[in-house]
């Protein structure tokens, strides 16, 4: 986890595309069992800003439509998912 503030756990990821999943559905379920977070943030790049970086990195819109297209699970935490652009 990036940082925690009052059991907000906040990621930022600019790297390679599973990590990005990593961060929502295992890392931020497993801090919430810990009980250190309520709550996560995910702030990634847009496809637009993503495409002027390396190859591979993660983006906003791959994001929103994996997690449309899993579903909601029991272990699910509740969590924002933020794009962003240069």
């Amino acid at each position: 986890m990036d940082f925690i503030k009052e059991r907000l756990g906040v990621e930022v990821q600019f790297g390679k595309y599973a990590f990005m999943v990593y961060n929502v559905c295992a890392k931020m379920t497993i801090f919430r069992n810990l009980g250190h977070i309520d709550s996560g943030v995910e702030i990634v790049p847009t496809k637009r800003f993503a495409n002027q970086m390396s190859t591979g990195v993660s983006y906003f819109e791959q994001i929103v439509w994996d997690l449309q297209q899993r579903g909601i699970a029991d272990i699910d935490v509740p969590a924002l998912i933020l794009g962003i652009e240069a």
